[in-house]
């Protein structure tokens, strides 16, 4: 018996969710870094080194960012549903010790 489970199927939901955004993340880098050499070859001049420089400096490690950001609510996600497992072991020992003794009497 789970005193928490309740929980666990929404958990698992949103954690499914939270992988599925930062996959969804990692391809739109993908696509926006494909694309760079694309453009390269059609864009002639400073700006299109600029453009280039300017994905590779600030575009591309801010996404990475996000998907670091949108690792670590999973990464807390999973910390938080074993503290909850804990939490449950604990409650289940103390409901049995408190059996027992109630069984004593």
């Amino acid at each position: 018996m789970s005193f928490f489970q309740f929980m666990r199927d929404r958990v698992s939901e949103v954690s499914s969710g939270v992988s599925q955004q930062q996959n969804i993340t990692t391809q739109v880098m993908d696509n926006i870094q494909g694309f760079v050499p694309k453009i390269m070859q059609s864009w002639i001049g400073g700006d299109a080194n600029e453009f280039q420089a300017d994905v590779a400096r600030k575009v591309i490690p801010a996404i990475q960012e996000v998907i670091a950001a949108i690792a670590g609510v999973n990464l807390n996600l999973t910390k938080a549903t074993g503290v909850v497992d804990q939490a449950d072991s604990k409650v289940k020992g103390m409901v049995d010790n408190l059996e027992q003794e109630f069984g004593k009497i």
